[in-house]
């Protein structure tokens, strides 16, 4: 079974390569992260979810992406007109 980013990524038709362009991390860094084999660090989830939202035009949160405990849930939610800064 795939990962939620894997999943999202399909289900929004976003190239990984695109995910890799706007997120600035590395093809392979993503593609770990991706298959489920490293778990991202916060820094990188919340470059993640901003970089879908651009390339999506929708509301993206952490949780669509990634499995999270309860608290960073709500923490890493992301609106349309907000800017997120790095924890």
């Amino acid at each position: 079974m795939g990962t939620k980013l894997e999943a999202y990524l399909k289900r929004h038709r976003i190239k990984p390569i695109h995910l890799v362009r706007e997120s600035g991390y590395s093809r392979n860094h993503l593609l770990m992260i991706r298959d489920g084999k490293i778990d991202p660090s916060r820094q990188c989830i919340a470059a993640i979810t901003e970089a879908l939202h651009r390339l999506s035009g929708e509301r993206v949160k952490a949780a669509d992406l990634f499995e999270l405990d309860p608290e960073y849930r709500e923490e890493t939610a992301l609106q349309p007109d907000s800017q997120q800064s790095s924890p």
